[in-house]
């Protein structure tokens, strides 16, 4: 049995800016009998210039766990501490076996040189301070997923963090939130880790839980859904891209979706993206404003390159006790063979799938609905929506309108409205509705205007074939 020691001991600066510098990393070497690690980094943040979070990697290579120093500026003292039965947030208990452990020091903003202090140390293993069954590797899927419900829409969340990485709440406050939003399905996103997952499971019985995490580069942020074990998301090093991302996430039956792609720092400019490799991208995030337009135009312009690419929404909840990101304001809607992880992810992938933010839509072209295909020739465009507003139908061929059409004779009622056309060519045709502006603004029946604060739904292709 060993007494506390330290491994490791660094009081140094962050060398100058580079284009390809993104990790610092510092091997250590645990003995054996070492039952915890603790890790300290403390540094003075910077905000968007100097930004540093810790990752601890075991002698497999295996994640163990991280921290980020979420809030505002100041000296900071992050920690994360790891052994067999319990870990701090972010982190996975379990063995601390002997042998060449790394730290990660990701520079998440790295703007100028600054100094920063690193200490890891080990301790002998304690006893719990409850007696409590076997935690069940994150690697493994969890046995029992209850199914609660068969075909029909499904309404949920696929964008937000709890305290396992820069969110505010418990995994718990935000089960709780969703409930009360009346939402059918959830999404914890937390960065890096996949520590939030046991949270998870002692509320399987509340709503279908995804088990999902947000990869986090430092050149752009995607969401992996429908995950059994960890996904390594470290893809700024030349030895792990993108490509291999989507492959590890599609060989568990999981989705990639890339996030947020217009939000300054953190827009998606991962050129070596494999675009016929990512199933999802956000087109309506509730706290990016006027960059929706923007990613509305990035996914019109892949489905017009022939990617099959998903739209679908997110609020990026940090903190579900704040009204500006509290859940239920914007929605994804999915048409599902049943109410359970598999069936939302099934869903998802399919693409009947609708984004709410205030209306329901659903569209079928020649009776083909969303996510699937129908032949050319002259077609008949059907588009179904609900709202407690007036609307205006946009029906879209290839990214430009070819109708619009008011709904809003009968507020909170189904209401369809037809386009016929004829294409000769392998297309699409998706729709959207927004708030009517009245029938007294000649700009928007002259010109069509429409942008993100007047969506309130958006659907997803159908493709021509």
């Amino acid at each position: 049995m060993i007494g506390e020691i330290e491994l490791l001991s660094v009081a140094t600066s962050l060398p100058e800016p580079a284009l390809d510098l993104h990790y610092l990393h510092y091997p250590l070497d645990v003995p054996e009998g070492a039952g915890e690690l603790e890790l300290e980094l403390a540094y003075d943040k910077v905000m968007d210039v100097v930004q540093i979070y810790a990752v601890l990697l075991d002698p497999a290579g295996t994640f163990r766990g991280h921290v980020q120093c979420p809030g505002g500026p100041g000296p900071r003292r992050l920690v994360i501490r790891v052994g067999r039965h319990d870990a701090t947030p972010g982190c996975v208990p379990g063995p601390v076996p002997p042998g060449r452990w790394t730290v990660r020091l990701d520079l998440d903003r790295h703007k100028r040189a600054a100094p920063y202090e690193l200490t890891v140390r080990a301790r002998p293993a304690g006893e719990p301070a409850t007696a409590a069954a076997p935690t069940v590797p994150r690697e493994r899927p969890a046995p029992g997923e209850v199914t609660r419900g068969g075909a029909g829409w499904y309404r949920g969340e696929l964008h937000s963090h709890s305290h396992h990485s820069d969110g505010r709440r418990p995994v718990a406050d935000l089960v709780r939130a969703a409930r009360d939003a009346r939402l059918d399905f959830l999404a914890v996103t937390d960065h890096f880790t996949s520590a939030h997952w046991d949270d998870l499971a002692a509320h399987d019985d509340e709503l279908v839980l995804l088990r999902s995490m947000e990869l986090t580069s430092h050149c752009g942020h995607a969401n992996l859904h429908g995950l059994s074990r960890w996904v390594d998301t470290y893809v700024d090093r030349p030895e792990h891209t993108m490509t291999q991302v989507a492959a590890d996430v599609h060989e568990q039956g999981g989705l990639l979706c890339v996030n947020h792609a217009f939000s300054g720092d953190q827009a998606w400019r991962r050129f070596d993206t494999p675009w016929d490799r990512v199933d999802l991208i956000e087109i309506a995030h509730l706290q990016q404003g006027a960059n929706n337009d923007a990613q509305i135009g990035l996914w019109d312009r892949l489905l017009t390159a022939g990617h099959r690419v998903i739209g679908v929404a997110g609020s990026d909840c940090h903190d579900p006790h704040d009204p500006a990101q509290a859940l239920g304001q914007v929605v994804t809607v999915v048409h599902a063979e049943e109410a359970s992880r598999a069936g939302i992810v099934a869903g998802l992938r399919a693409g009947r799938v609708a984004v709410w933010r205030g209306a329901d839509l659903d569209m079928r072209v020649d009776g083909a609905p969303m996510g699937s295909s129908t032949g050319r020739g002259r077609v008949r465009v059907e588009v179904d929506v609900r709202a407690d507003e007036p609307v205006v139908v946009f029906v879209l061929r290839d990214g430009l309108i070819i109708g619009v059409v008011p709904a809003g004779d009968r507020p909170g009622e189904w209401q369809r409205i037809a386009v016929e056309d004829v294409i000769d060519r392998p297309g699409y045709y998706r729709a959207e509705a927004h708030a009517d502006p009245g029938r007294h603004d000649p700009r928007f029946w002259a010109s069509s205007m429409r942008d993100h604060s007047s969506l309130r739904a958006a659907g997803n292709p159908v493709w021509i074939r």
